[in-house]
């Protein structure tokens, strides 16, 4: 099922209007289901997760990391983690992301109500279950976040270059760490600067200090909100291609500061317990579903 976006600008530097997830005109598939529900759709990497644990019989045939499965979210409940803690999410024919426990089996409907970010709409289900299998998927965040506390109450250099070393093999970004110190000439000098952000990090406001962080040479919108993810998880979040792909929030300080506003009034919306690191990378694990897919 297509995504639509209505590329209206607020302005210039922010973030694209985002129409809501909109059914196309063509049905995903003629359901013959003895359920007759309709069906739903999953990512192929995701799904592969989902039938690696449950060991599911199923009926999908082969497919691949990147393709769209079609799926029943009664018939293939089992497959769909229906009987673990944190079913799989999927997209549904309204275009909202769902997991098969926010269905009555019975009637075959949902019965749960819908949450919304920027125009991104999901069950309650699918952003626990998001936040429980990212958790699973990630053996290192915690880690992280370890050091990323230890160095808010002392910020010596060599333990603040161990920590961006740490963030950056945590994002994949292994190149990225070799650029920071290539580009700054010696990690000494590498060291410092980060020292001088990250120390004023929790000061400072969101665009503020996002634009301070790109400013030291081979750090991105990406790899600095990255830093601030894993220096202070309850106030700050990560704004990486996914998200900009597929929420329209641009990869700059006005777009950072839109997002990181609109993660807060969803926590205090929905009165949500999670942190903004959490509620984010749940968000990107339903978001990169349809970026992903094809």
């Amino acid at each position: 099922m297509a995504r639509r976006i209505t590329p209206t600008y607020e302005d210039t530097y922010t973030r694209f209007i985002i129409t809501s997830y909109q059914p196309t005109n063509q049905p995903m598939t003629a359901n013959t289901n003895n359920c007759q529900h309709e069906f739903a759709r999953i990512n192929g990497r995701t799904l592969k997760n989902a039938l690696m644990t449950t060991k599911a019989n199923h009926r999908f045939g082969k497919f691949g990391f990147n393709d769209w499965v079609t799926v029943c979210p009664c018939c293939d409940a089992y497959a769909l983690g229906i009987e673990t803690t944190h079913p799989w999410p999927f997209l549904c024919s309204d275009g909202v992301m769902r997991t098969a426990s926010d269905f009555d089996h019975g009637a075959c409907h949902n019965v749960t109500k819908n949450l919304n970010f920027s125009g991104f709409s999901f069950s309650e289900s699918a952003l626990a279950s998001a936040i429980e299998l990212i958790k699973s998927e990630d053996t290192t965040t915690k880690y992280v976040e370890s050091l990323g506390e230890g160095i808010r109450y002392h910020f010596d250099t060599e333990s603040v270059l161990t920590f961006s070393e740490a963030v950056c093999a945590w994002g994949r970004g292994q190149r990225v760490w070799a650029n920071l110190v290539r580009r700054n000439h010696d990690k000494r000098k590498l060291g410092a600067l980060l020292s001088d952000w990250l120390g004023r990090a929790l000061e400072d406001e969101d665009e503020n200090v996002i634009r301070r962080g790109i400013e030291i040479n081979g750090l991105s919108v990406s790899f600095a909100s990255k830093h601030l993810r894993m220096l202070a998880p309850e106030r700050f979040a990560v704004l990486d291609s996914v998200l900009c792909e597929g929420l329209g929030f641009a990869l700059n300080p006005k777009g950072y500061k839109l997002f990181l506003g609109n993660l807060r009034s969803f926590k205090a919306e929905y009165q949500v317990p999670w942190s903004l690191a959490d509620i984010e990378s749940a968000i990107f694990l339903l978001v990169r579903q349809q970026v992903r897919s094809s």
